[in-house]
């Protein structure tokens, strides 16, 4: 097993800072690489002191990881200096407390290289609200300095400090900011897509779904996107959608809260494509026939109309789609935003339903030809049925050639995860190191897979903080982190150490990309220094690093 104490003892940048005799024996503080997770028990390794240093391209967001110990029990308090540096715009700090998850089974199917921990254990992950936390004796305490470069921040070097406070100690840890003559394009070029639960958003804050309250925590849920560069929003049709049918049968459709939902997540600037939910489902999985979705319909007596379960290939369900679509096309259309539209039918079909899914195609086909269709899949049988597929790397890998050849038909191919694949590739698992969350987007460039898809954000049960392996079905277990990388808090969404390293490698996937233009064998030979194939990459912060800093290079002398 990878381990990450002894890792970081090899460190350069893990080191101990103290105020004086005095205060060596009540707090300390080592500086440890962004991309490491320490556990909370056990020693911290120490080395002569330095400072926390981030190298940072403009426009971009870029951590640094201070851990402290303390022999005393206490409130540590952590509070960041301005930075000093060249004239105008300079670097943001924000300062924030890693909590800790506990994991109880973890994942399975795993080389121990690839792990954290063996379960039992707790690992750090939400990044939490707290304005101060308690340093235990004998645990180790992760703070999350994250600095944030302006687009038009002046390249070079930039200086402050962290103070960390505990009862009876003060330790000052120098902070230095390279800023390089690079920016990260506003643009977003890499479709990135965290499907969310918008029930858990109203549920946690307490508020009734489609409430006022709740449209503002969807506000807040939208910046949060925005910030962490998502930029593809799932939205649940059959939920913002209502229909109203006359005497004689014929429906006609209220798209006002489609219309604010697209509104809000456009507004925040989290919107690229906008991911039209699926129009139908089934209960069990190798169901040959899907089961269809429909919005809630009014009658023209005001009652609610009871539809009555039918498949997706049904005449019924071919004539609601006969009015539904064009409704929905013609409305996308009129108000601009056909062209960022696409739709799922149904999802992850497989061999025993393709045929289902086909011929719901054919009616998308039909009644509204100007939808792109998008699903999760790795079913070789929907072949002209998809123009956007996402199917699990291992299944790019198996079949490399089939899916070239939709590429060629001028089809796009994403990828996704969830709670595959194991097996050495990369994953976000809470239990996985960090490094391979970053590199999951530097396998987007590495493969020419424009897109990434990942079903939980926000799909926690029960305890968030507490229940990371939640039951899927008869005795099996979801690994840990897979249902959400967000977490709820009392003023909005908490963001975590995962989805921090997957904006920085979303950041390093559109740097790369920028050096493809210039220099396509350069990018490539760089992303393929530390992402040699698909179950083949670094987990060595140091050699990343490295690697990193080449990326910059080349970026700066190409300018």
């Amino acid at each position: 097993m990878f381990d990450s104490r002894a890792f970081v003892a090899a460190l350069a940048a893990a080191v101990t800072f103290t105020m004086g005799n005095a205060l060596e024996a009540k707090m300390q503080v080592q500086v440890v690489d962004a991309l490491v997770k320490l556990l909370p028990e056990g020693p911290i390794p120490r080395d002569s002191a330095q400072e926390a240093f981030i190298e940072a391209a403009r426009g971009e967001y870029e951590s640094a990881q201070i851990v402290a110990t303390g022999d005393e029990e206490g409130a540590l308090l952590v509070s960041a200096s301005p930075l000093s540096g060249p004239p105008g715009r300079r670097p943001s700090v924000q300062i924030r407390f890693a909590g800790y998850v506990p994991v109880s089974r973890g994942t399975g199917h795993t080389p121990d290289h690839l792990l954290v921990a063996r379960p039992p254990a707790e690992i750090p992950d939400p990044l939490l609200e707290d304005t101060s936390i308690m340093l235990k004796p004998g645990r180790a305490q992760s703070v999350w300095v994250t600095v944030r470069v302006p687009e038009d921040c002046q390249p070079g070097e930039y200086r402050g400090s962290i103070v960390l406070t505990a009862p009876d100690s003060e330790v000052e840890v120098p902070l230095r900011v390279r800023v390089r003559e690079v920016a990260v394009p506003a643009e977003r070029s890499l479709y990135i897509t965290n499907w969310f639960s918008v029930e858990n958003i109203a549920s946690a804050a307490g508020v009734q779904p489609w409430s006022e309250g709740h449209w503002k925590l969807l506000e807040a849920w939208a910046r949060l996107m925005a910030d962490y560069r998502q930029n593809v929003v799932i939205t649940p049709l059959m939920s913002l959608i209502v229909a109203h049918e006359d005497a004689d049968g014929r429906l006609s459709f209220d798209f006002s809260r489609l219309d604010r939902w697209i509104r809000v997540f456009d507004e925040a600037g989290a919107l690229g494509l906008i991911e039209g939910g699926h129009l139908g489902g089934r209960s069990e999985w190798e169901a040959p026939d899907f089961d269809a979705a429909r919005p809630v319909t009014v009658l023209p007596d005001g009652s609610l109309k009871r539809w009555e379960p039918v498949k997706v290939t049904s005449a019924a369900q071919r004539e609601f789609l006969s009015q539904f679509l064009p409704a929905l096309r013609d409305h996308l259309r009129q108000i601009g935003w056909l062209d960022r539209y696409v739709q799922h039918l149904v999802d992850e079909p497989i061999t025993v339903n393709a045929e289902s899914y086909n011929r719901l195609a054919a009616m998308v086909r039909e009644f509204a030809p100007e939808f792109r269709i998008i699903d999760a899949t790795m079913c070789r049988e929907v072949a002209g049925s998809v123009d956007i597929w996402v199917p699990q790397p291992q299944e790019i890998a198996a079949h490399w050639d089939f899916f070239q050849e939709r590429k060629s038909k001028g089809e796009q191919v994403w990828f996704y995860t969830c709670l595959s694949p194991t097996s050495g590739y990369m994953n976000r698992m809470v239990d996985y190191h960090l490094l391979p969350v970053r590199l999951l987007h530097w396998q987007n460039f590495r493969y020419d897979l424009p897109g990434y898809l990942h079903w939980g954000l926000n799909h926690w049960r029960e305890d968030p903080f507490r229940n990371l392996e939640p039951l899927l079905s008869g005795e099996t277990y979801l690994p840990p982190g897979d249902t959400h990388i967000v977490y709820p808090g009392k003023y909005g969404p908490l963001s975590s150490i995962r989805l921090e390293a997957m904006r920085d490698g979303i950041e390093d996937y559109e740097l790369l990309r920028m050096l493809a233009l210039k220099d396509r064998k350069a990018a490539e030979r760089i992303c393929a220094s530390v992402v040699r194939s698909m179950t083949d990459y670094t987990v060595d912060p140091t050699e990343f690093r490295r690697a990193r800093s080449r990326l910059l290079d080349e970026l700066e002398r190409r300018r």
